[in-house]
């Protein structure tokens, strides 16, 4: 296994480039180009942003081995659920809120140093690894394999502490000058680069795959978080696995690249089929409703429906400022309808949910 320090980088690209790495770049392009164009030709874009992000959250921690579901965490507060299942379902949800956080700070500033360590900070928040120095590079060695394998047997060894600040930030003039490479391989470099540091305690992996929607975002390759990269790294985890390691081994960045392009051309597509799927549902159930005396409230609750799938009349209260009487009115109105399911009383609250959103997630 290479030392990283020994290791060349930047890459010499140029000497990998060959037609079917080129190929593939064409592909994924077209698929990220149709995906970024999708929310513009659907009815309420703003609608799929979290039910494909919390699917994007659940499966880069269920990489990590989180168990939990996108079900599980619409049903946080809501529905009871047993202390772990809330720690790992606030685990995804961590994940929903360092993206959507990364967002607004990309808006102000580059991607560098200190949103890196502010997306670890909120991924951290409250979960595990949440004592092991949230948003601070380690100061302590690591080692990677098997759970209890010794540092002499692990799969792959980081740089020590004491390399990791000046490693970083050669990233970070990577990450904010990355000149005339192309930004979806460039996005594939970072991604590695940062996961063979693995500046983190914890967490690394998850803030690997962050970057890669932030970058293409911070590129102008994305206008919303509707990508889903870690579905195919999850779906494929072991080559996922082996592909990084052939960039650390032998500096092999042509077949991590050639995954790396195809996962991301692979869940452009499975996102775009998704948010059309989405926006089907919602116009149907729209259709249902538009002549109903309540007007832009029911609309304004059915949409609730589509960014919260479980949801209570105090909830819905909470998030759209309609009174709580009205709430539970219009919330019976759409179980009338067909459109959400009255999954009865949880506690003191009646608990409505839209299980055909769900099985829509459930699929994919």
């Amino acid at each position: 296994m290479k030392n990283i320090l020994k290791a060349t980088f930047l890459p010499n690209l140029s000497s990998i480039y060959d037609e079917e790495l080129a190929n593939q770049l064409a592909a994924t392009q077209g698929a990220i180009g149709s995906l970024k164009q999708t929310p513009r030709l659907l009815s309420n874009a703003n609608l799929l942003m979290r039910p494909i992000l919390s699917k994007e959250a659940e499966s880069s921690s269920q990489l990590e081995g989180t168990q939990a579901s996108v079900d599980d965490v619409f049903k946080l507060d809501i529905v009871e659920q047993t202390p772990a299942e809330q720690r790992e379902a606030r685990e995804v949800l961590n994940y929903e809120h360092a993206m959507l956080g990364g967002i607004e700070q990309i808006k102000k500033y580059e991607l560098n140093l200190f949103v890196i360590r502010d997306l670890h900070k909120t991924l951290m928040r409250s979960a595990r690894g949440g004592m092991k120095n949230p948003g601070q590079f380690r100061k302590k060695d690591v080692w990677i394999g098997q759970s209890g394998t010794g540092k002499g047997k692990a799969r792959y060894v980081p740089p020590v502490p004491i390399q990791i600040e000046p490693l970083m930030e050669q990233l970070e003039k990577f990450i904010t000058h990355s000149g005339t490479i192309s930004p979806l391989i460039a996005a594939g470099v970072i991604h590695h680069r940062f996961e063979a540091i693995h500046p983190f305690e914890d967490g690394n992996g998850r803030v690997g795959r962050l970057l890669i929607t932030l970058f293409l975002m911070k590129k102008g390759l994305l206008e919303m978080p509707i990508l889903y990269p870690s579905g195919y790294f999850e779906k494929h985890k072991r080559l996922y696995m082996a592909a990084l390691s052939k960039v650390d081994r032998r500096e092999d960045w042509r077949a991590w690249l050639l995954f790396f392009l195809k996962a991301l051309e692979e869940q452009a597509n499975i996102s775009l089929a998704l948010s059309i799927k989405i926006d089907e549902l919602f116009k149907k159930s729209r259709a249902k409703i538009e002549k109903e005396s309540a007007g832009m409230n029911l609309i304004k609750v059915l949409e609730a429906t589509f960014s919260q799938p479980y949801l209570t009349a105090p909830k819905l209260s909470k998030s759209t400022g309609i009174n709580r009487v009205s709430c539970m009115r219009y919330l019976a109105r759409l179980s009338g309808k067909g459109i959400i399911t009255d999954k009865g009383l949880q506690g003191k609250q009646r608990v409505y949910a839209n299980d055909k959103l769900l099985a829509i997630l459930k699929k994919i």
